[in-house]
């Protein structure tokens, strides 16, 4: 693990989850939606004019200190999973960048504007 931030993160949760067994994926998965089911209901709470800044701020750096936990306990290097995730949201945007200029542009001969064969 290459990345000091990342590895006191892991240390953190590692200190805190001391007397629990590692987690699988199955469980992974259960806990990663809980999170974010409390993100949504935090979400809809703000939307209805009852929004809690700090609960919202509280379950964003439980997913991100429970992300590399269970990066770990899956096998992963953490860093390693963040680079990647990294790279592929850089590369995401800027997909989406290039989409935006090519809109009203002209598609390739041959092509419809859906970019299929015309036949």
């Amino acid at each position: 693990m290459d990345d000091p931030r990342v590895s006191e993160l892991l240390t953190l949760g590692r200190r805190i989850w001391a007397d629990q067994p590692s987690m699988e994926l199955p469980h992974v998965a259960v806990a990663a939606c809980t999170v974010t089911g409390d993100i949504a209901r935090i979400s809809r709470d703000e939307l209805e004019g009852d929004g809690d800044r700090a609960a919202l701020g509280r379950e964003l750096g439980n997913l991100i200190l429970s992300g590399v936990r269970w990066a770990s306990d899956l096998g992963f290097d953490p860093a390693e999973c963040v680079a990647a995730a990294a790279e592929a949201q850089r590369r995401y945007v800027e997909s989406r960048a290039s989409e935006r200029r090519d809109v009203g542009k002209s598609p390739p001969a041959g092509r419809d504007s859906a970019g299929t064969s015309e036949r």
